[in-house]
């Protein structure tokens, strides 16, 4: 690729989480020219609103080699690798001191929402898989925090906007409920923080419960915790599965999963006083009744319909592909992640529901058609639920591997100072794609 005007790689990061953060340190300490934009109000905003929820992860699993070192050397006093933090204490410890360090300063842009991004002057069907698209720039439509639009331009543009704020529809088969788009904003599709900062939302209420993943659970045993202490706080469970349970995962080394497994597996089974289980069925249709209550008819064995305060919808979530529909971007039919890595993810296994068993995929796997452009984080796994932090660092060392050409390229091994045969102040005028064909595809 021929960048057109001289100077530093540009490369834009989208998203100021924790693979973002991590993403534009990386290419900072490379020399490049990162811009971040983050549509929060604030650095790490997903991870801020599930704050009060500890992690699965250790902290060792969640930090990069190149971050902490970073950190160490301007004199933060980092947490231990084998803390189990919460999100709140993961962003004040960890990437809000990332996000402040001299690498990365008058780098952040808050509250610029991406609008769309393209390539300037070509379309979509043009130069179908060609190398001839690095020609041209990559052409952002930014939305200010001030509401005004303006176009930035990048070489390299790295998606780690990940799928907190594009949850999955509430209805049966994935699509919206009837009812459920009209009354999007007063459904939660977050964790609520229902023994702290959202008590006096759910206690003394009767709230709809739909899903049975991590996060169901993990929501389920805070309202039931609030039962306890609330009278007239009452859950019904709702589940598309007849069997409520989580699956056992066998010597399972993350002991916090383990532990949430165990409990609301034992709840499932022994149920709760101020729990109502309805197994195998689906929202059908959801109406508003008053100022804030809901009747939600749900198909099940017989179709039943409750009458409930709050709705809580933890089913999942789903990239947010319309940013990049006039990129050439290969994705899966199942998934809706990027081709490459769905299909090595269906190859590894990684469709089951350890995140832990899936295996580093390498770098080939994030090639998209459109070179130059990543998706990373937790995106790149699409509709997929066992995505890992510690996935994500790794995606972003072997992405930089394919910008930069060099295979051997780790800054998580050694210092950049020390790598071999590498400037951090070189400026350079081209990329390398080696790894690409002439239909785009990774080699």
């Amino acid at each position: 690729m021929r960048v057109a005007e001289p100077g530093p790689i540009r490369c834009a990061v989208l998203g100021a989480g924790p693979v973002g953060l991590e993403a534009a340190l990386y290419a900072a300490v490379l020399g490049m020219d990162v811009a971040v934009h983050e549509r929060g109000e604030e650095i790490a905003a997903s991870v801020r609103d599930w704050g009060h929820v500890r992690m699965f992860s250790p902290f060792g699993m969640n930090r990069s080699p190149l971050g902490a070192g970073l950190l160490a050397e301007a004199g933060h006093d980092l947490t231990e690798d084998g803390a189990y933090q919460s999100g709140a204490e993961y962003v004040e410890n960890y990437l809000r001191p990332l996000a402040e360090l001299p690498l990365l300063a008058g780098r952040v842009e808050l509250g610029a929402r991406l609008v769309s991004v393209g390539k300037d002057g070509l379309v979509k069907g043009d130069l179908i898989g060609r190398k001839t698209r690095l020609e041209s720039p990559f052409r952002l439509l930014i939305q200010g925090a001030d509401g005004a639009e303006r176009i930035s331009r990048a070489d390299v543009v790295l998606d780690c906007t990940g799928m907190y704020a594009s949850p999955n529809w509430l209805g049966n088969g994935g699509i919206p409920a009837m009812g459920e788009r009209a009354l999007r904003g007063r459904i939660s599709y977050r964790l609520p923080d229902a023994l702290g900062a959202d008590r006096r939302t759910y206690a003394g209420k009767t709230t709809l419960l739909a899903g049975g993943g991590y996060s169901a659970a993990t929501t389920l045993l805070g309202l039931l915790a609030l039962s306890r202490e609330a009278p007239g706080t009452r859950v019904v469970w709702l589940t598309n599965r007849d069997d409520p349970r989580l699956p056992v995962i066998a010597d399972d080394p993350l002991p916090r999963r383990a532990a949430l497994t165990e409990e609301a597996n034992r709840i499932a089974a022994d149920g709760d006083a101020n729990l109502v289980r309805v197994s195998g069925g689906s929202v059908e249709e959801i109406r508003a009744t008053g100022d804030e209550g809901f009747r939600v008819s749900i198909g099940t064995g017989p179709a039943r319909e409750v009458a409930v305060d709050r709705v809580v919808a933890n089913v999942g979530y789903a990239p947010d592909n319309s940013l990049y529909s006039e990129l050439q971007v290969h994705e899966c039919y199942a998934s809706r992640g990027p081709m490459n890595l769905a299909a090595a993810l269906l190859a590894a296994g990684g469709d089951g529901n350890d995140c832990l068993a899936v295996p580093p995929l390498g770098a080939a796997t994030l090639g998209n058609p459109e070179p130059g452009f990543f998706i990373l984080g937790s995106k790149s796994y699409g509709k997929g639920f066992n995505f890992l932090l510690k996935t994500g660092l790794e995606q972003i060392r072997d992405a930089f591997t394919l910008i930069s050409g060099r295979p051997e390229l780790d800054l998580y091994r050694e210092s950049p100072r020390r790598t071999p045969g590498w400037r951090p102040s070189e400026r350079r005028r081209s990329l390398e794609y080696d790894r690409y064909d002439e239909r785009g595809g990774a080699v």
